[in-house]
């Protein structure tokens, strides 16, 4: 009986605004923020039970720590990330970028859209980014081939 009051089941919430990896505990309903950021091993402290509070404490070392859910980082976060920047420069482009292709990431629309399509072509169907759609890219190209 002893060992289960040492022991604390973890519940991954999600992300907050610093990207920290957020977990609830089952047995204090108290929340515990990864600040290893989801990678290897997490490290958990506590954060006034705040879902985007600041990391202030680490969890005693005297508790045995499981996990019910775990943060999972995706294969295709990086090319969001690339997605989402190449999106950005299109709307700057067409906007106070006066149509310079030097504030392209490919340094030409034709290369910009073409890896747009990669990209978007590379998530799996039911992983593709809502807030960019194949064609939402195709209405960039024709803007900006005008």
């Amino acid at each position: 009986m002893e060992a289960a009051a040492n022991v604390r089941t973890m519940e991954y919430m999600g992300k907050d605004d610093w990207d920290n990896p957020v977990y609830k505990c089952i047995e204090t309903d108290t929340l515990w923020k990864d600040v290893a950021m989801g990678k290897g091993s997490p490290q958990l402290y506590s954060c006034g039970n705040e879902f985007d509070g600041d990391p202030c404490s680490p969890i005693s070392s005297d508790l045995i720590v499981t996990f019910k859910t775990q943060y999972e980082e995706s294969p295709y976060r990086f090319n969001y990330m690339l997605l989402d920047r190449l999106q950005s420069d299109c709307k700057y482009y067409l906007g106070y970028g006066n149509r310079s292709e030097s504030c392209l990431w490919a340094g030409s629309v034709k290369e910009q859209i073409e890896k747009m399509m990669e990209l978007h072509n590379s998530f799996p169907e039911g992983q593709k980014p809502e807030w960019l759609t194949y064609e939402g890219i195709l209405d960039y190209e024709k803007q900006m081939s005008e």
